[in-house]
């Protein structure tokens, strides 16, 4: 068995939008059973929507570097291929894991090479630059470039020759993927409905045209359009407590 260290960077979003948080660059190292570096994946990938300029700056990519790489479709592909058969995925933080399924969700990928993932941050404390300097390791290359990143999280994970046989796997939340992108603009939307003394009902929220982009972008079903409804009924809960259910029915 090979264990895949892999490293993300995000194009970022703005506060309220309902576009998801997309990947921008994939960096991954690949070691033996004997934490031995066989080796070494690096892609910079080409978004669907709109560049966020903080989120370029934040990883020290141009903008002309990305509009010139290979789709996600593309980029995930080959990775797959790098990955092999047989393997392990580990990575520094859950919110990694969670933007891969995210992602795949988006480019109608299969999730199912998504298995045995494991957040290497349940054996370290504090950020990966921290953890470096705690035990005395020199980081390589530069904060936020994928595969150095990458690179820093193996040197790590030789530390621990127990994260290798570990069987703590992320279990990836069907929920908050589905909702995850629109639990804000569901707050904001009931902020407004609040500030200008209007009822808001599933109906009207649904029928919004930043609501209807949400669901098309992220290919919801008809019991994952449910979830992001019970989301929305919750938020209401929330804001008016025991008024709510009157509320909606007047």
């Amino acid at each position: 068995m090979n264990y895949i260290v892999i490293d993300l960077e995000f194009n970022g979003r703005k506060h309220y939008d309902i576009y998801p948080m997309e990947i921008i660059e994939i960096g991954a190292v690949k070691l033996d059973a004997d934490f031995n570096q066989i080796d070494t994946f690096q892609s910079y990938v080409n978004p669907n929507f709109e560049l966020n300029r903080f989120a370029l700056k934040f990883c020290g990519i141009e903008k002309e570097t990305l509009y010139k790489s290979p789709s996600f479709n593309e980029v995930i592909r080959r990775f797959i291929a790098f990955c092999g058969n047989d393997y392990k995925l580990f990575a520094w933080g859950g919110s990694d894991f969670f933007n891969l399924f995210v992602d795949c969700r988006v480019n109608r990928i299969d999730n199912s090479w998504l298995g045995r993932l494991i957040d290497l941050t349940q054996y370290f404390e504090g950020g990966l630059q921290q953890a470096l300097e705690t035990h005395g390791l020199t980081p390589i290359g530069q904060h936020h470039s994928a595969l150095d990143d990458a690179l820093n999280a193996a040197q790590l994970m030789r530390l621990k020759p127990e994260t290798g046989a570990s069987e703590q796997y992320f279990a990836p939340n069907e929920f908050k993927i589905c909702t995850g992108g629109i639990k804000k603009w569901i707050s904001l939307s009931w902020d407004q409905a609040i500030k200008v003394g209007t009822k808001l009902t599933w109906e009207q929220f649904a029928a919004n045209e930043k609501t209807k982009a949400y669901i098309k972008v992220m290919h919801l079903s008809k019991p994952e359009i449910a979830m992001v409804e019970s989301l929305f009924h919750k938020y209401g809960s929330q804001k008016f407590g025991r008024k709510y259910k009157k509320l909606q029915l007047a």
